[in-house]
């Protein structure tokens, strides 16, 4: 199995977080934590998707969008898999997509559908390209020139709210209702708008995923890794299984490997702030 990350040119950062490749030999089944949106160009194989909430798996075949996911999902992968990722960051949804993230919240889309000049020679590129580098330097062309076309385009963003899910050390509800300054309604109108959720979803996803990187980064036992905001450790555990797909204690089992792996990948080499780690 192998998996590489790449980081976008400096001026792209702020709308895509990363392009990664991703191959295996061998059927893969992994659980995968609740995370940013992604695109995702099939280059070989295929797979299914377990999304949060659905009665079946999606069956992917081609190049597909999906959605920012607000509880962990599965992914089975054929062998002979080979994937070329594009994380978008809440930034990016509005502004290269046009795309409300709360309508793309767990779901999967062709991205023919959705964005049909990424469908067209870009793509075409991408699969002729001679490795994920190459891939990358393609992907950094495209959206350049994406935003570019759209430089016009005035499209006001929640720092605020992405300031809140950085740097609020409890995700405090009523903290982030001081830092947006607009009322309560409207604060969830824009954080389901440019990051898929309420800010009560968000509040839970983040604790969960601030308590996998402390685990992971063997900060502290599982025991002890929960935070501020849970009643109790039964309640800890649910949570981080709703959003990293196992418990605490099998974080760190063999099963996992993959979901350790990429984390600790993300970490070392392409993310600094919490917000794009996920």
């Amino acid at each position: 199995m192998e998996l590489q990350y790449y980081l976008p040119r400096a001026d792209l950062r702020d709308y895509v977080r990363a392009y990664y490749y991703f191959a295996t030999d061998v059927a893969a089944v992994q659980p995968l934590c609740a995370e940013l949106g992604n695109i995702r160009i099939l280059l070989n194989g295929a797979g299914d998707l377990y999304m949060p909430g659905a009665d079946g798996p999606t069956r992917i075949t081609s190049t597909f969008l999906i959605g920012p996911t607000m509880g962990a999902y599965t992914m089975h992968a054929d062998a002979g898999t080979r994937v070329f990722g594009i994380g978008i960051r809440p930034r990016g949804w509005i502004r290269l997509f046009s795309i409300n993230a709360y309508e793309a919240a767990d779901k999967v889309f062709d991205l023919s559908d959705v964005a049909r000049r990424v469908a067209g020679g870009v793509l075409d590129d991408v699969h002729k390209a001679g490795d994920a580098r190459a891939m990358a330097e393609i992907c950094d062309g495209y959206f350049t020139a994406l935003l570019e076309r759209r430089a016009k385009r005035t499209i006001p963003y929640p720092q605020a709210i992405e300031d809140w899910l950085l740097h609020d050390e409890t995700l405090d509800l009523d903290r982030l209702m001081a830092m947006t300054g607009v009322s309560r309604r409207q604060t969830e109108r824009l954080a389901k708008r440019h990051f898929g959720a309420s800010p009560k979803l968000l509040q839970r996803k983040y604790r969960a995923l601030r308590a996998a990187d402390t685990i992971r980064a063997g900060k502290s036992p599982w025991q002890n890794a929960a935070g501020p905001g849970y009643y109790d450790q039964s309640h800890f555990i649910k949570e981080f299984k709703t959003f990293i797909g196992v418990t605490p204690a099998q974080f760190f089992t063999a099963q996992t490997a993959l979901m350790r792996d990429v984390q600790a990948k993300r970490s070392h080499d392409i993310v600094q702030a919490p917000l794009a780690s996920v």
